[in-house]
């Protein structure tokens, strides 16, 4: 339940006040540890308030001028709303004002996102505008000094500045640096090209031939957002993605396909087991119940694209829940072919072929006065030198010990990387996470066990899902992995203490609005304690 904007807001200065304060959060530590967060979007703004709040001197550096990460004004095009609703796509103990929509658009997520900011008094942390260009170990005659030397430069200067850290957690995402493919007869085109990344404004669209490559959520949603004002759109894709209804039968999503229950229904999670395999319990009920999921999924598959009015030429190849890391939410598009405002062509590119002409594999050219390329993006870090690159990076996917820890470097950590359908979630409990290890308060396994679990869930998410190159990836398996990070932490996994709204209930973030003050408590007792919500 919401409250109204005002609530809000002397809810979150109330809760400011109440914070710990981060002297008496790092007694014994003198000086205080410095930790550089690298990205203020979703994922950067939690990790500094959790650290700053356990003890720790923060600084966060961000390239834009604003806090925000992939919803800032730069990077938003019209139309796009979060993936999932609001309780889900919040923070635990921040809910967003009444007035805002079940799936808040770009605006109501940078509005809420900077709302956080001031009220939890994280600006003063924060500088902006200011490019992460180099993270490296601090190195002298005798070795190591258990220090980074992270290197910035405020953008548009070309002036760098260095600056000593004993901790970095990198919050820059897996949306990092846009994948733009090399068409061949680029200088034959008079046309604009432009990556999905640089659209702002429909209106620009208006009486142009616009066509949109890509067949996922943001070509979709673009094509959507100008079919009204443009002389014609085509999407060209050779495989579009499964695109979900917001409500399904009247229902919001989330009640039905985030939830513990539903991830049951899912193949089986990674499990960070030394032999590898299931539980035996697990594999024997998955043995009996196998032939009833497969008739689960084939229904769903047949019901989905009845419910959301997908036109047969958009029909996915793959069957659920295969194609489920390349889904979305929102069927607009649908409506736009529907109504003949929009056109789609089953094909690549094979290049440009005239001032105002692509050419497609199926040999068909079509006309175009603007092509926008909603291509994707690819993880990168740019600003790690050599050796950490080498040690979080193999063959261009990233491996994490719990998709967080440098294995081998336990003082880098990396939040927001599992990316997830409750992002909010899993980078909240991400921070705390990582925070109890940056305080020495994780019991960790070896570097050697900890690279065996990294390479083991790579090995299982290259087959879970293949079209998900980074490799951090976990999906709809927020519950799962959830439980795996509380589990470390010594908190209890369920937070309900109904069985029935534990399993049927949807994975919000207020679930988990306690776990700041658990941790506090565990610290002081010596044990987790336990904690359930009505």
């Amino acid at each position: 339940m919401t409250t109204s904007a005002g609530a809000q807001e002397g809810k979150a200065r109330d809760h400011h006040l109440q914070e710990p304060d981060p002297g008496q959060a790092s007694r014994g530590w003198e000086p205080r540890p410095r930790v550089c967060v690298i990205g203020a979007g979703v994922a950067g703004l939690v990790t500094a308030r959790v650290l700053r709040n356990d003890g720790f001197r923060v600084t966060v550096f961000e390239r834009e001028p604003e806090p925000g990460g992939v919803w800032t004004s730069s990077r938003s095009y019209p139309g796009l709303r979060a993936n999932t609703p609001r309780e889900v796509y919040s923070f635990s103990d921040f809910p967003y004002p009444d007035g805002t929509d079940d799936f808040p658009t770009a605006a109501q997520v940078r509005g809420y996102l900077a709302a956080y900011a001031d009220h939890f008094g994280l600006r003063p942390l924060l500088e902006l505008s200011t490019e992460v260009t180099s993270v490296a170990r601090v190195k002298e005659a005798e070795g190591d000094t258990g220090s980074f030397e992270v290197t910035v430069s405020p953008v548009g200067t070309g002036d760098t500045r260095c600056r000593t850290f004993d901790f970095v957690a990198v919050c820059s995402g897996t949306f990092s640096i846009p994948h733009v493919p090399r068409l061949p007869g680029r200088d034959r085109f008079a046309g604009s090209v432009r990556h999905s990344s640089r659209f702002q404004d429909a209106a620009r669209f208006t009486d142009q031939r616009v066509v949109v490559v890509g067949g996922g959520r943001s070509a979709m949603g673009i094509a959507a957002s100008v079919a009204e004002r443009a002389r014609s759109v085509t999407l060209v894709c050779r495989r579009p993605h499964w695109m979900m209804p917001r409500y399904l039968l009247g229902t919001r999503m989330d009640r039905l396909f985030v939830t513990r229950l539903a991830e049951a229904l899912l193949p089986p999670y990674h499990r960070p087991d030394p032999n590898g395999g299931e539980a035996p319990r697990q594999s024997t009920f998955r043995k009996m119940a196998a032939p009833l999921l497969r008739l689960w999924w084939r229904g769903q598959t047949r019901l989905v694209p009845r419910l959301a009015g997908m036109p047969p030429g958009m029909l996915p190849d793959a069957t659920l829940p295969g194609g489920l890391e390349k889904s979305g939410i929102g069927t607009e598009f649908y409506q736009a072919l529907r109504e003949g405002q929009a056109e789609v062509e089953r094909s690549g590119i094979t290049g440009f072929s005239g001032p105002d002409t692509l050419r497609l594999e199926t040999g068909r050219e079509i006309r175009a006065d603007v092509v926008v390329l909603a291509t994707g993006w690819r993880t990168a870090l740019p600003f790690l030198d050599e050796e950490l690159t080498a040690e979080v990076q193999q063959d261009g996917r990233i491996q994490l010990y719990r998709r967080i820890l440098a294995p081998r470097e336990p003082r880098l950590g990396f939040v927001g990387f599992a990316s997830s359908t409750a992002c909010t979630i899993t980078s909240e409990l991400g921070a705390h996470w990582l925070s109890q290890c940056f305080r020495g308060e994780l019991d960790l396994p070896s570097s050697e066990a900890r690279e065996c679990e990294a390479r083991g869930f790579d090995r299982w998410a290259t087959q879970a899902f293949p079209d998900r190159p980074e490799g951090a990836f976990i999906g709809p398996y927020v519950a799962h992995y959830v439980d795996d990070l509380m589990r470390d932490m010594g908190l209890p996994e369920r937070r309900k203490r109904s069985r029935l709204r534990e399993y049927l209930g949807p994975l919000t973030a207020e679930r988990y609005r306690g776990v700041a003050d658990e941790r506090r408590q565990a610290r002081t007792k010596g044990n987790a304690g336990s904690h359930r919500d009505a």
